[in-house]
């Protein structure tokens, strides 16, 4: 074959845009990156038509990625990224390394740093120094170690950290992060107290704050009262509560709104109510006492509670049910663990709460057919669409209803599930 020398016929760039866009498609992303680095015209596409895509970044995807043509892929595509994810211990090997380097200086758009159970390398503590806009970092069971804290307190504009499940940190530095909104410590079996203090003293504008810890580890019992004292804008609250302890300085946080309490739970409520904490939107509590909670006494004060949530030894008794009508605004509840309520109680609790849209019971009594389809009756017809989830433990239903057609039309807001599996109810 003759050599042709007219570049109108031999050259890609000749070809509409039409003809471009045809083939771009087709190529795999990879293929995408590595055309776009070859000349203005293809670049611009790749702004254009995919960059978007690069906006959450993963790292495992760059097993995709020849060794040789990490540097060129990194400097086109770190422009890009606004969020940096890695699940997998991939951060030690080659290719992350050269990325992370090649990234560095180069990561102006970067806001949001994601990961999970990966061991952090040198590479992206390099990165972090130059990431002057980063203002959300989650680094859970990183096996961080204080010297590594240090390295993060020098992003002055973060404001939501995520360092749980760290156990070798003890907090130390973490005051020097004043503009800090949200702060995720919880199962960090090494955290000093008077750390902690300094914290809450700086970062005045704390809003979130997760200090969860296993239910043996008391040691973090002192800074309940500091708490109370400096953190005045919290809003949201999950902690682990000691047993014979009183929580006076919790219950007086004028913004709490939402609160995530396990461990010994009863004295925490009780102060709750004396202290007319009624202003509570969210309560989920997973209690550990052996004596039953009374569920009216504790909870029909609380006539802002929007999502409520309970796992453990509560009383939900037929008369708690029938105080649940001052909770009136009452838009998701969960309950797990029901000895006592009956299926009655589940019709009149669609009736005290009108605004319900999301209800999960984990049921221990047996449950009938008969009131399966008259529980679908009554969701049919509520103003209110109802995401309604009956996880059954004990049941003499047949597992084939779930094919009658009578739950089938209603398989849109009736959930059956036979075993103890929790549905979020976010979801």
């Amino acid at each position: 074959m003759a050599y042709i020398k007219n570049k109108k016929h031999s050259n890609l760039l000749r070809l509409d845009d039409d003809a471009v866009l045809s083939v771009w498609h087709k190529l795999q992303p990879i293929d995408r990156v590595q055309l776009a680095s070859s000349c203005r015209r293809f670049r611009k596409i790749f702004e254009e038509r995919d960059a978007a895509q690069y906006a959450i970044f993963k790292m495992e995807t760059l097993w995709q990625v020849s060794v040789k043509d990490i540097d060129s892929y990194a400097r086109l595509v770190a422009p890009l990224i606004q969020e940096l994810r890695a699940y997998t211990p991939c951060v030690g090997n080659v290719r992350a390394k050269k990325f992370l380097k090649s990234m560095t200086g180069n990561c102006e758009p970067l806001r949001r740093v994601v990961f999970k159970g990966v061991r952090v390398a040198f590479q992206l503590f390099e990165l972090l120094a130059n990431a002057k806009y980063l203002t959300e970092l989650c680094l859970q069971n990183c096996r961080l170690l204080d010297k590594d804290v240090d390295m993060i307190t020098m992003l002055s504009n973060l404001m939501v950290l995520d360092l749980s499940k760290n156990n070798d940190i003890t907090g130390h530095g973490l005051n020097s992060l004043i503009s800090l909104r949200a702060l995720y410590l919880s199962n960090c079996k090494s955290l000093d107290p008077i750390n902690l203090v300094h914290v809450f003293k700086s970062a005045k504008h704390l809003c979130i704050l997760d200090i969860q810890q296993p239910y043996s580890n008391t040691n973090l019992v002192p800074i309940f009262l500091e708490l109370g004292r400096y953190c005045r804008n919290l809003d949201k609250l999950r902690v682990t509560l000691p047993e014979h302890r009183r929580y006076e300085s919790l219950a007086r946080l004028p913004k709490l709104t939402q609160i995530f309490a396990y461990g010994y739970v009863r004295r925490f409520l009780i102060d709750l109510r004396n202290h007319r904490a009624h202003h509570m939107q969210v309560i989920f509590l997973e209690t550990l006492q052996q004596v039953p909670i009374d569920a009216t006494f504790m909870f029909t004060q609380f006539r802002e509670l929007r999502k409520l949530a309970c796992d453990g030894d509560f009383d939900f008794t037929p008369g708690c049910i029938d105080g649940f009508e001052n909770l009136r605004k009452l838009t998701c509840i969960n309950l797990y663990k029901l000895d006592a309520l009956t299926p009655k109680d589940v019709l009149t609790l669609l009736k005290k709460c009108p605004k319900l849209k999301f209800v999960q019971l984990f049921f221990k009594v047996f449950i009938t057919e008969a009131f399966i389809f008259e529980l679908i009756e009554v969701l049919e017809k509520r103003p209110v669409k109802v995401n309604f989830v009956l996880n059954l433990q004990k049941s003499s239903i047949r597992r084939g209803i779930t094919k009658d057609p009578r739950y089938l039309a209603a398989s849109d807001f009736l959930h059956i599930i036979f075993s103890a599996q929790c549905v979020d109810w976010d979801k």
